[in-house]
């Protein structure tokens, strides 16, 4: 018997869920239901007290994308537990991504408040406006998310280029020019649309910073799905205050609430980005955190994950701890 614990509170029709379609030689456990011999974890964030608690665990599952810093360091001092992300919510990240870009290119948020007003100004002000259609987009973190914002866009008529840290091929199976972030540089001065959907690590915060921003027009239109300290934040603002880069559509940020008492009352930056007219901003939704159809999506992915462990195969999405992804 393969013994799984989840950690923390899980809904409970999505715990019956998955044991519907798992292979019956795996047990969903909760922490109530005892710690002996779990092989498989499952938690975002695990802390050191509980690994201690779980001495034969063979595989931690992060049930989203992504690794916070906290279960990186500490998974580092645990070598043979290997840590595993799944993407259930790459479609809806994604999705997020497009919609962002498609509100930023004609400008919807300052037309749709200024016409709640009685006010047509924008329809005769659109001299800013980006079309899709013949645009060169570049999309930063060419995986499971930027692929498919790359797909759209390409249905949409546009040129689509991919940035991975090492692509596995000069051509994604798509026929989508890949190239390496060492070409970054280079590849911003031909950008029209930027779509960033990088992994936070070391290695990739900060990866937008003022030189990068300089190199692109002033029609350029930049989306952050990833992480917000993949963009240096007063270097956003800064090129979007002044108009040196045409709009930006950002579902991720430098502030968070931090707890459901601040949630109604926290800045997500310390720059007052909501006062330019030229941004769209989303509180973090790509995820469609609690949607009852991505959770049932992510109960479906950690039931494939389970069921390859049973069958003895090995599992995708290994996280490389040291890159951080």
């Amino acid at each position: 018997m393969i013994r799984v614990l989840f950690q923390g509170h899980w809904d409970r029709k999505g715990i019956d869920y998955l044991r519907e379609n798992l292979d019956p030689s795996v047990q969903i456990l909760t922490e109530e239901n005892g710690m002996d011999d779990i092989e498989i974890l499952i938690s975002g964030r695990p802390d050191e007290a509980l690994l201690a608690r779980i001495p034969g665990i063979k595989v931690l599952i992060i049930p989203w994308a992504g690794l916070p810093e906290s279960t990186g360091d500490l998974l580092k001092k645990y070598p043979a537990v290997h840590v595993h992300n799944i993407h259930h919510n790459a479609a809806s990240a994604s999705e997020m991504a497009v919609a962002l870009m498609m509100a930023a290119a004609r400008l919807l948020i300052p037309a749709d408040r200024s016409l709640r007003n009685n006010d047509w100004s924008w329809r005769y002000n659109q001299d800013r406006a980006v079309l899709i259609e013949r645009s060169r987009v570049l999309i930063l973190g060419y995986g499971h998310v930027g692929s498919r914002a790359g797909a759209v866009c390409r249905a949409m008529g546009a040129k689509i280029t991919g940035i991975q840290r090492i692509p596995s091929a000069p051509f994604s199976e798509e026929g989508i020019p890949l190239f390496s972030s060492e070409r970054l540089s280079e590849l911003l001065v031909k950008t029209d649309i930027l779509i960033v959907a990088l992994p936070l690590t070391s290695d990739t915060k900060g990866i937008i910073g003022k030189h990068e921003l300089d190199l692109l027009h002033d029609r350029s239109i930049v989306v952050n799905v990833g992480r917000g300290q993949l963009i240096d934040e007063e270097s956003l603002y800064y090129h979007l205050r002044n108009n040196l880069i045409g709009a930006a559509g950002i579902d991720v940020w430098y502030n968070y609430p931090s707890g459901k008492e601040t949630v109604s009352d926290t800045s997500p930056s310390e720059y007052p980005f909501g006062t330019l007219d030229n941004i769209v901003m989303s509180p973090h939704m790509g995820g469609a955190f609690n949607h009852e159809e991505l959770e049932r999506q992510r109960m479906i992915h950690l039931a494939e994950f389970l069921n390859l462990y049973a069958a003895g195969e090995p599992l995708p999405n290994r996280i490389d701890l040291e890159q951080g992804y």
